[in-house]
C-alpha cells in the first residue's frame, strides 16, 4: 500500500534535484562567459565556448526533464499571452550568440512585421533554444531562423542549416507523436519529441500547434518547423 507513495516521494526528490542542477549550470554558464571575455588566445577561447556549448545542452535537457515531470503531475498548465515573436527569437540568439561567434557561424535572422503569437513564452524559447542549439552542432557554417504570420492568425518559424540534415528515423519519428528509440546515431530526437509536445499543446481557434522536420531548404541541410495556432 505504500509503494505508490515512496515512488511519488522520488520524483519529487528527482524534480527537486533537476531543479537545483539547473540553477546551479546557469551561474556556469556566465562564469563561461565572462571568461571567454578576458581571453585572448582564440584557441583557448574556442575551447571554452565548446564547453559553454555543452553546459547549454545539459541545462536544455534538464529543462525537458522538469516540463515533463510537471506533464506528469498535472501541473504544467499553459500560459497562454500574446508576444511578439522577434523578441522571443531575440532572447533565443542571445542565449547562444557566445558559440556562434566562436565558431564562425553565419546567423541570418528574417522575422515578418507585425509578427505576434499567442504562446507560452517560456516554454517556446525553450523549445527554440534547444533547436537552435543542435542546429549549431551540426551544421557546417550557416543557420537561419525566419518567422511569419499565416493568413489565418498561425505563426511559422524555421530553423534551417547547411549541415547533413536529420537522420531518417527521426523524420520518420515526428509525425507518430511517439518519443524515438535508440539508434546508432548523436541525434537521439528527444528534444523533438519535447517539441513536439510543447507544440500540440497550444490550441487556439479549434486547431492544434504541431512541428515538422525536412532536409533541404534553402542552406540544403535541416529545416525544423514550428507552426503556432
Amino acid at each position: 500500500m505504500n509503494e505508490p507513495q515512496r515512488q511519488l516521494d522520488f520524483t519529487t526528490v528527482l524534480a527537486s534535484s533537476v531543479h537545483d542542477m539547473k540553477n546551479s549550470l546557469a551561474l556556469v554558464l556566465q562564469q563561461l562567459e565572462a571568461v571567454v571575455m578576458r581571453v585572448d588566445d582564440p584557441e583557448l577561447g574556442s575551447d571554452v565556448a565548446n564547453i559553454y556549448y555543452e553546459a547549454q545542452r545539459i541545462n536544455a535537457n534538464l529543462v525537458q526533464l522538469l516540463q515533463l515531470y510537471r506533464h506528469q503531475q498535472h501541473s504544467n498548465s499553459l500560459n497562454i499571452e500574446r508576444h511578439f515573436v522577434d523578441e522571443i527569437i531575440e532572447e533565443v540568439v542571445m542565449n547562444n550568440e557566445l558559440y556562434v561567434e566562436q565558431r564562425g557561424i553565419n546567423l541570418s535572422i528574417d522575422v515578418s512585421d507585425n509578427c505576434p503569437a499567442y504562446c507560452d513564452r517560456d516554454l517556446i524559447v525553450n523549445l527554440l533554444n534547444d533547436i537552435v542549439i543542435n542546429a549549431m552542432r551540426y551544421t557546417a557554417d550557416s543557420l537561419s531562423i525566419e518567422a511569419e504570420s499565416g493568413p489565418t492568425g498561425e505563426v511559422t518559424i524555421r530553423v534551417s542549416d547547411n549541415g547533413p540534415g536529420y537522420p531518417e528515423h527521426m523524420l520518420a519519428a515526428v509525425p507518430t507523436l511517439q518519443a524515438p528509440q535508440p539508434q546508432n546515431s548523436s541525434r537521439t530526437g528527444l528534444g523533438l519529441y519535447f517539441a513536439q509536445q510543447i507544440a500540440s499543446a497550444h490550441e487556439r481557434n479549434g486547431k492544434k500547434g504541431f512541428i515538422t522536420l525536412q532536409n533541404g531548404g534553402h542552406l540544403g541541410g535541416s529545416v525544423f518547423k514550428l507552426v503556432l495556432p
